[in-house]
């Protein structure tokens, strides 16, 4: 999609160079016109002035006034010559020497304009006037060369050229310059989106142009109520998530009684279901705080969570003292909701750790967004179990705690992030390596 700026830049660029070519060529076609009509009227006033000077005796004999013919017309080839046609018979000035032109004969009273080759096949501008004296229809033509106006119109074009040319770059720039500045607001709107989808801000405080003021007013509405209705689901299902934590409760205790011992069969039943409720519940309402990820996330400091969930699985793997080593490249960085971050590294590890002989290696990294690497020293997983590790509910180790749901909670996770998760063999430990991806927002 083509920026609003290079659109303007080109719409203006392209009506400029429309308008100097129009330009250029009214004022070469004016100049032309006027410079043209200007040599016409003077040639009309030579052919009447030559008019004057011609004459007929009494046999009929055609004769000119030698002061009323122009010198300019007796020196040869000096470009401005005359044809005097009477009834079939040419005269020609001296300065066409032995050459002549090839013009019409028109009636008295009609007046003809056009262009023809001179002797010397120079353009020529001639004008034809048709006149009656002593009875006789007389056609005089008279041309002046147009070769050093057309020279001079030509220096001209090329000059204009040039100057409409440094005036175009010159436009050009200016209405760069001009656009920048009217379009910086909206570099300041992208700049204020990318601080909001940061989670540096929770609305966007530039105002911009009145264009798109309007757009970004209602853009604040929308987030402050996906804030407010996500406020609201989150403790909506809090409040039904503990309303079924204390019935559950309360049937585990039912369970104890005296009266269900002696039914080993409906107490083990119900003690089956009310710890599948207990796992619906907890997957749901782990599920539903992922709703939190419509709206702008928040850069979360990798460096203290992580070292705050290590010391917490290490209290909880004291049987074990795995030692979980970890490192975070400077540049990486998690933009998003901390207990997704808790949650998804938190799974991952207490896995590791459940599954490792002694060893957990965590690497963070930055790769067009960040990049989780947890590798442990355990027996790992087979090709088949590979494929169903992610699979809700199922357990590669039914002597192992837990409830299944971990791998499908943070597949969950980096799916409502748009990210990445692989599952293979370690090729550093033997055990399990896990790589999860996600992206910048």
């Amino acid at each position: 999609m083509k920026s609003l700026s290079g659109r303007l830049s080109w719409g203006l660029a392209l009506s400029l160079i429309i308008l100097l070519i129009m330009q250029w060529a009214i004022a070469s076609y004016a100049i032309r016109y006027l410079t043209e009509n200007q040599v016409a009227s003077r040639l009309i006033q030579d052919s009447e002035n030559l008019l004057a000077g011609i004459r007929f005796d009494e046999a009929g004999i055609f004769h000119i006034d030698p002061k009323r013919v122009n010198v300019i017309y007796q020196r040869p080839f000096s470009g401005h010559y005359f044809v005097i046609s009477v009834e079939g018979e040419k005269y020609v000035s001296r300065s066409l020497w032995d050459g002549d032109l090839a013009v019409p004969e028109v009636k008295p009273g009609v007046d003809v304009q056009f262009t023809i080759d001179g002797p010397e096949q120079e353009s020529l501008l001639a004008v034809t006037h048709g006149y009656r004296k002593q009875d006789r229809e007389i056609s005089i033509t008279v041309a002046e060369n147009l070769d050093a106006f057309n020279a001079g119109l030509r220096q001209f074009q090329w000059i204009y050229g040039a100057v409409s040319t440094v005036v175009l770059a010159i436009l050009l720039l200016v209405q760069n310059l001009i656009v920048r500045r009217e379009l910086k607001p909206l570099k300041t709107l992208r700049a204020n989106m990318a601080s909001l989808e940061r989670g540096e801000t929770d609305r966007i405080e530039t105002l911009g142009p009145a264009e798109i003021a309007p757009v970004i007013t209602e853009l604040n509405r929308l987030l402050a109520t996906m804030g407010k209705k996500a406020r609201r689901s989150r403790e909506s299902l809090g409040n039904l998530a503990h309303a079924l934590k204390t019935r559950l409760a309360v049937l585990n205790q039912l369970v104890e009684q005296p009266e269900l011992k002696a039914l080993p069969a409906i107490r083990q039943s119900i003690q089956d279901s009310t710890e599948a409720m207990r796992r619906i519940v907890e997957r749901e309402l782990k599920r539903a705080r992922l709703i939190g990820d419509a709206l702008p996330g928040q850069r979360v400091n990798l460096r203290e969570e992580i070292t705050l969930l290590v010391q917490t699985l290490q209290l909880m793997h004291s049987d074990k003292s795995p030692d979980i080593v970890w490192h975070v490249d400077k540049d990486a960085q998690f933009i998003g909701d901390q207990e997704d971050l808790l949650e998804l590294l938190g799974n991952l590890l207490d896995n590791a750790c459940k599954w490792s002989r002694n060893r957990v290696v965590l690497n963070v990294s930055s790769r067009d967004g960040v990049v989780f690497r947890i590798e442990d020293d355990g027996p790992g997983c087979g090709p088949e179990e590979l494929e169903q590790l992610t699979r809700r509910g199922f357990r590669a180790d039914e002597s192992k705690p837990g409830s299944g749901l971990g791998l499908a909670i943070v597949r969950d996770i980096v799916e409502s992030y748009g990210g990445n998760l692989t599952i293979a063999r370690s090729s550093n430990l033997g055990g399990l390596s896990v790589e999860v991806w996600l992206p910048n927002r």
